[in-house]
Formats: structure tokens, C-alpha cells, sequence
């Protein structure tokens, strides 16, 4: 990672600090670890990780439990690795009620921070696009769950896609002041850690989760432009979670920099 980010000349990246589809985790060796940071700081890279797409700690059973254990191992990995946040997803309620999930999911957070070990890395909850049963899709779902974890690791991700498809026009300059206005009031915008920059393959509240190149989905080169540029998120790291390709990729770095 930290070669592809200095050939393409990145200055911010996400990485995953084990399988993203699996509970199995393997060691970290030391020198590994060392090796990593001393790269990270010589390119002076601002680096986060995404936790695995298996955890849902507003689950049933075993697979809450687990979840709990796999977050607590990646939030010590990511501060081993001297990361600067661990994002997470918020998880999925089933068929249980919404706010005894929202209890859950909140509680399943703090005791993966507890048991971690770790006192640094900040747990940045993402917002959903609200497929299925998943939390997070409401602005104020997704501060509930952020407000309940402890301040000095309170954290947050916005998701351009995911906010679209849960409902906020991003290609209007209305949706865009509301949902800026909303993250402000009921967030915080120092809360909000990192940016995942993606445009939408799916229309304007559809509840699906779908990413497409920056300017060629439903958003729209103007709107993600705009919203970029909104002062309220200057400073705040900019990530795309998109389809791969390194020409592609090249592409969407070229856009995220003429965002300023």
C-alpha cells in the first residue's frame, strides 16, 4: 500500500488490517509493524483502516460476540499500526426493534474499546445507505450511536454514496446545505474524521449501496464538486472506495484534487 500510494501520489489511503470477509486473523509480526510505520511517517501518509464487513454488533448471539472480539483485535492493530481511525459500519437489526438494536450496537462499540487495550484510536461509525435492515441511514440514528461512545474516541465517517441512496440530494444545492446543516447540528463536523467519496450507481433514495467513479453516477461531477467545497469539511481527509483500476484511479485522484 505504501508503494501504490506513493506511485500515484496519494496523501491519504485506507487500508484493512486483516481479511475484510473473515474472522480468522494471523499474527502481526513486530518488525512488520515497525516497517509499516516507518514508511507511513518518511511518505507522510495519513492512513486509516476499515474494519471487516463481517461485524454487525447489533446482531443476535455468536455473531455479536464475535464482532466484538474482531473489532477489539482491529482497533489494536490499527493503533499498533499508528493509524489515524478505525471506520466501522454501524450494523444490521434484523428483525429486532430498532432502538434495542441501536442499544446494542452502541454498547457491542464500547466494550470492543474496552477489551482492546487501546487508549488512541479514534472508531469512526459510518453512515448507511439503509439497505436492508441496516442502521445509520438517519442522520440521527447514526449521532445517536456516535454519541454514545466514550468522548476521547468519538468518531465519524460520512459516506457521499451512502447518504445519497439513504435519501440526501447531493446533486441539489438544497440537500446538500440540509444534510451539512444536519451533520453540524446533530454530529458535530470535527467529529467527522474522514470522507469515503464516492459517487452513486443507484437514484436518490433507494436505500441501495452502490458505488460508481467520481462524476459518472447519479450525484454528478457538479454536485460532489460543490458539496467538497462546502467549508465545513476542509481539512477532512478525503478517501474513494471505488471500482479498481489504476487508470480509474488516476481519474478519481485528478477529481478529488480539483475539489481544493
Amino acid at each position: 500500500m505504501l508503494i501504490r500510494a506513493q506511485a500515484l501520489g496519494e496523501d491519504a489511503a485506507q487500508i484493512f488490517v486483516k481479511s475484510n470477509r473473515q474472522w480468522r486473523v494471523a499474527p502481526l509480526p513486530t518488525e512488520e509493524a515497525e516497517a509499516f510505520q516507518r514508511g507511513k511517517k518518511a511518505k507522510d501518509l495519513w492512513i486509516c483502516a476499515h474494519a471487516g464487513y463481517l461485524i454487525n454488533v447489533a446482531g443476535k448471539g455468536e455473531i455479536r460476540a464475535q464482532s466484538i472480539r474482531s473489532l477489539a483485535e482491529e482497533l489494536a492493530r490499527a493503533e499498533v499500526l499508528g493509524l489515524e481511525a478505525l471506520v466501522v459500519h454501524c450494523g444490521s437489526r434484523g428483525d429486532s426493534d430498532p432502538a434495542e438494536a441501536r442499544k446494542k450496537a452502541a454498547a457491542g462499540f464500547r466494550e470492543a474499546l474496552e477489551i482492546s487495550g487501546t487508549r488512541r484510536i479514534p472508531l469512526a461509525l459510518e453512515n448507511s445507505a439503509g439497505q436492508g435492515s441496516s442502521l445509520a441511514r438517519e442522520i440521527g440514528e447514526w449521532a445517536e450511536l456516535v454519541a454514545a461512545l466514550p468522548t476521547a474516541r468519538r468518531a465519524a465517517c460520512l459516506d457521499t454514496a451512502h447518504a445519497f441512496a439513504a435519501g440526501h440530494d447531493l446533486s441539489s444545492e438544497a440537500g446538500r446545505e440540509k444534510l451539512t446543516r444536519e451533520v453540524g447540528e446533530k454530529i458535530g463536523w470535527d467529529r467527522v474524521k474522514v470522507l469515503h467519496v464516492n459517487d452513486s450507481k443507484t437514484p436518490c433514495g433507494s436505500g441501495v449501496d452502490r458505488h460508481e467513479h467520481l462524476g459518472h453516477g447519479r450525484i454528478g461531477a457538479a454536485g460532489l464538486r460543490a458539496f467538497l467545497r462546502t467549508p465545513a469539511l476542509r481539512g477532512i481527509p478525503r478517501i474513494g472506495e471505488l471500482p479498481p483500476g489504476e487508470k480509474e484511479d488516476r481519474k478519481n485522484l485528478k477529481f478529488l484534487r480539483s475539489c481544493g
